[in-house]
C-alpha cells in the first residue's frame, strides 16, 4: 500500500471530481439540470411558474395547454426528489446522449416525457373523473411536481428490463438484489419520502417505460441521415458550437477511438462498449449486455479487453 501511494499519483478530491463530472456532461443534459434548478429557485420566489408550467390534467383536457406536457419535466417543487434524481439519472443520462447523440436524445426525451403525462392525464381522469373540474382548485393553491422523475422512472425501468436478471446494489443494503426488482423499491423509497403519497407522475413513467419496452422499441428511430440533415438545419446549426453537443461525427471518432462510455447512475459506475451502427433504438446502448447475466460480469469482462 506504501509503494502504491508514492509511485501512483493521489485521486483526485471529491470538489475535483464534481468538477470533472460537470465538464462530461453533454448539452442538453446539462440544459435539463440548469433550468430545473433555475425554475425552483425562481418558483421559490414567484410560485405561479410551477402551476403555468406544471402538468394539470384539467388544463390540459378543458383549456388545451398541451405546452406542459412538455414542460413538466422542466420544473421540480421538491428540493430532495431534485437532487436524488440527478444522483440517480445523471449518468446513465450522459452515456445515453454520448452514445445516441444531442440531437436524437432531444427527440426522445421530449417524445417519451410526453407520452409519459399523456398517460399521468389518463390515471387522473379515470381515478379522479367525479371530482375532475375541482382540479383547477386544488391545484391553484399547491403543485407537486416531480420533474423528471417520470423520465428517470421509465429509463431505469428499461435498463432493468433488458437485463432483468443482472444484480444491482440498491443504496447500501449488503446484498444485491436482480435488476428486474429495482423499479419497484425505487418507487417504494419515493412514496417513503413522499409522506406515504402514491405519484401518479411516478407511476406513469413506470407504465410507459413497460410500454415502450414490450411494444415500442425500434418502432420511433430518427436515422443518421435525417440526424445530419438536422444538425444542418437552422434550428440546430447554431447550438452545435457549444460545448459537449454530440453531432454524429463526434460519436463516430469516439467509436472509432476505442473509447468507451460509462454507464452509471443506478447501476454504479459500469464500462461497457456501445455500438450505434445501424441500430438507432434507444436501447442500441444497453442490448449487448443482453447475454451477461450480471453488471459485474460485463464490467469483469470489459477490463479484461482493456
Amino acid at each position: 500500500m506504501i509503494s502504491n501511494f508514492n509511485t501512483n499519483k493521489a485521486k483526485p478530491g471529491a470538489f475535483t471530481q464534481i468538477i470533472e463530472l460537470i465538464s462530461e456532461i453533454p448539452f442538453f443534459v446539462r440544459f435539463i439540470l440548469l433550468t430545473n434548478i433555475t425554475l425552483f429557485i425562481l418558483n421559490i420566489f414567484i410560485p405561479h411558474i410551477s402551476f403555468y408550467l406544471s402538468n394539470i390534467p384539467f388544463f390540459i383536457t378543458n383549456r388545451y395547454q398541451f405546452w406542459r406536457l412538455i414542460t413538466t419535466s422542466f420544473i421540480t417543487t421538491n428540493l430532495i426528489n431534485m437532487f436524488l434524481g440527478f444522483f440517480v439519472w445523471i449518468r446513465d443520462a450522459i452515456s445515453l446522449e454520448n452514445s445516441l447523440g444531442t440531437i436524437r436524445y432531444i427527440f426522445i426525451f421530449i417524445f417519451n416525457s410526453t407520452f409519459i403525462n399523456l398517460i399521468y392525464v389518463l390515471l387522473y381522469y379515470l381515478l379522479f373523473k367525479n371530482n375532475f373540474g375541482s382540479s383547477y382548485y386544488n391545484y391553484v393553491h399547491k403543485v407537486n411536481n416531480s420533474g423528471i422523475w417520470p423520465i428517470i422512472i421509465c429509463e431505469i425501468t428499461l435498463l432493468c428490463f433488458n437485463n432483468p436478471d443482472s444484480k444491482i446494489k440498491f443504496l447500501s443494503l449488503p446484498s444485491p438484489l436482480k435488476a428486474k426488482y429495482y423499479p419497484f423499491l425505487i418507487i417504494i423509497l419515493l412514496i417513503l419520502i413522499n409522506n406515504f403519497r402514491v405519484n401518479l407522475e411516478i407511476v406513469s413513467g413506470f407504465i410507459y417505460g413497460i410500454i415502450y419496452f414490450y411494444l415500442l422499441q425500434n418502432k420511433f428511430n430518427i436515422s443518421e441521415e435525417t440526424t445530419q440533415k438536422l444538425e444542418k438545419s437552422c434550428c440546430f446549426r447554431c447550438l452545435i458550437g457549444f460545448h459537449g453537443f454530440m453531432i454524429i461525427n463526434k460519436i463516430h471518432n469516439v467509436m472509432n477511438s476505442g473509447e468507451v462510455n460509462i454507464i452509471g447512475g443506478a447501476f454504479g459506475q459500469n464500462k461497457i462498449n456501445t455500438n450505434i451502427g445501424d441500430n438507432n433504438d434507444y436501447m442500441a446502448v444497453n442490448e449487448q449486455n443482453n447475454n451477461s447475466n450480471t453488471l459485474d460480469e460485463i464490467n469483469t469482462n470489459t477490463d479484461n479487453k482493456n
